[in-house]
């Protein structure tokens, strides 16, 4: 069972807030909404157990797709934080108001700003823009001469779209990838991939959760009270929801 305290906000509250304050609360809590999101959707879409290799490498492309993504929506929210906080009155206002998990997810995410090539690479070229027709090249010639992806140089084809997949045409993403980050080591490149979006995910939202805690107390006073609590039940674990590529329609 999970306990879900519903927590109102008060509109003339919210109307109280200096508006660059209830700016910056508003964006730091959709971010922090959006980035957890793609946390849930990483983790359901790496337990599925492949039966074979046309399940493999769909999931798998379709794991990177929203690694893509995450990374992608992770690098847009390090540059709020950055715009919104760090370079603002507010942070020079709200630093030392910070409790001490969110002081130190401010100081993790500012260790990131404008020095992860790799985010920014992900974020850049392979996330929410796609690849200069060059970068298209040179990723698909590293690609196609890299005897590793030989098996991947196929389609997928359904009698339905869902169910259908260019599968050569994602191949080329983890070189060209590869090749902004400086990163020859494929394996190597995933893990550290995958590391930076865990970490500065997690730390993103301690950071929001932190500030909203702070903002709270400096204009409304140390006590919020809940309407009540709603008990969820019969929801799954997160490591015993997955989710696949083939559907029956």
């Amino acid at each position: 069972m999970i306990q879900v305290y519903r927590i109102p906000i008060p509109k003339d509250s919210l109307l109280k807030l200096p508006k660059e304050e209830r700016v910056c609360l508003l964006q730091l809590g959709h971010m922090a909404n959006q980035v957890l999101m793609f946390e849930k959707l990483l983790i359901f879409a790496t337990t599925l157990d492949s039966k074979n290799e046309v399940e493999q490498y769909t999931t798998g492309v379709q794991t990177q797709m929203l690694v893509r993504l995450a990374v992608s929506a992770v690098f847009e929210s390090l540059l709020v934080v950055e715009r919104l906080f760090v370079k603002s009155k507010i942070g020079n206002d709200y630093k030392d108001k910070l409790d001490k998990r969110g002081s130190d997810a401010l100081a993790y995410l500012k260790k990131l700003m404008g020095k992860s090539a790799l985010l920014a690479a992900v974020r850049n070229n392979y996330g929410f823009h796609y690849p200069k027709v060059d970068e298209t090249e040179a990723a698909f010639q590293a690609a196609i001469a890299d005897a590793d992806f030989d098996g991947m140089w196929k389609v997928y084809f359904s009698h339905h779209g869902f169910n259908s997949m260019f599968l050569f045409c994602d191949v080329i993403s983890t070189k060209g990838i590869a090749a902004e980050a400086g990163v020859a080591d494929l394996a190597a490149l995933q893990k550290l991939l995958m590391t930076e979006l865990r970490e500065a995910a997690l730390n993103l939202v301690d950071f929001a959760h932190s500030f909203f805690a702070a903002l709270w107390v400096q204009h409304f006073g140390k006590e919020i009270d809940a309407e009540g609590i709603t008990e969820v039940t019969g929801a799954p674990k997160f490591d015993e929801v997955s989710i696949p590529f083939f559907v029956e329609v």
